[in-house]
């Protein structure tokens, strides 16, 4: 389930039983943002959900700064060729997160994550530790 649009996060279906507020929600890695809620059933293959994110932020970045305007374009490098990244992944992941000016490119890393943890074993690697 992704919560509150591209950059609020995902939960794995065991997680579902969670109050909606910011609270709850942050202790499982996901925000409320906007408040929406998509569903996927299993079907959807994981890999082109994360290319959507990948997507997302890269076409709506800002261009402002650069660990935003340029991990968001190698992000979705890395989700287009479709095999899990090295280390410099985990890198860009924790650049964007710390060094992006506004909270647009400082959570982008973590919907990704929580889209990893979200589907486990078949999101292997992508987590970017």
């Amino acid at each position: 389930m992704q919560v509150g649009g591209p950059l609020g996060g995902f939960l794995a279906a065991d997680d579902l039983d969670v109050p909606l507020s910011e609270r709850a929600l942050a202790a499982r890695g996901a925000a409320m943002g906007h408040a929406g809620l998509v569903a996927f059933d299993r079907d959807v293959e994981p890999l082109r959900v994360l290319r959507h994110v990948w997507e997302f932020a890269d076409a709506e970045s800002c261009g402002a700064c650069s660990p935003c305007r340029v991990g968001s374009r190698r992000g979705l490098e890395h989700a287009a060729a479709g095999t899990p990244p090295g280390p410099e992944y985990g890198r860009m992941l924790r650049l964007m997160a710390g060094a992006s000016l506004c909270a647009f490119g400082r959570r982008v890393p973590d919907a990704v994550r929580s889209l990893a943890r979200a589907y486990g074993d078949r999101l292997a690697g992508w987590e970017g530790r």
